[in-house]
């Protein structure tokens, strides 16, 4: 309560299970948030496999919630034109523009900088 003199702020502990490791602070204080803004209870399992599967379904919903990346050149970033030339590595199966790989033979497989 130091220093935080906001009439309409209340500073107070709400009940939560305890932090079991050294690594999940991130996963639990994203439930934390997720639990307040939805006005639930604060209450779910923080063991090594909760937490796991919590890492999981952050993930899962990042993915879910992301831009379409498909578009984009997985070298450079920048999107698809019309005029441009694409290649697609072998391995990995992302798409490049054609001159930011060092333009490789397209009749040849091809492995990208990250799967050679």
């Amino acid at each position: 309560m130091k220093g935080c003199k906001v009439p309409r702020w209340t500073c107070s502990t709400l009940p939560h299970n305890r932090q079991q490791d050294s690594t999940s602070c991130g996963v639990l204080a994203l439930k934390f948030a997720e639990k307040i803004l939805l006005g639930e209870a604060i209450e779910f399992e923080s063991s090594q496999k909760a937490v796991h599967e919590l890492r999981l379904d952050i993930v899962t919903s990042l993915l879910r919630e992301s831009d379409d990346l498909s578009r984009l050149c997985f070298y450079c970033g920048m999107e698809e034109q019309d005029e441009e030339h694409w290649i697609c590595c072998d391995i990995c199966q992302q798409w490049y523009h054609h001159q930011c790989v060092q333009r490789p033979p397209v009749d040849q497989p091809y492995l990208c900088p990250r799967c050679t």
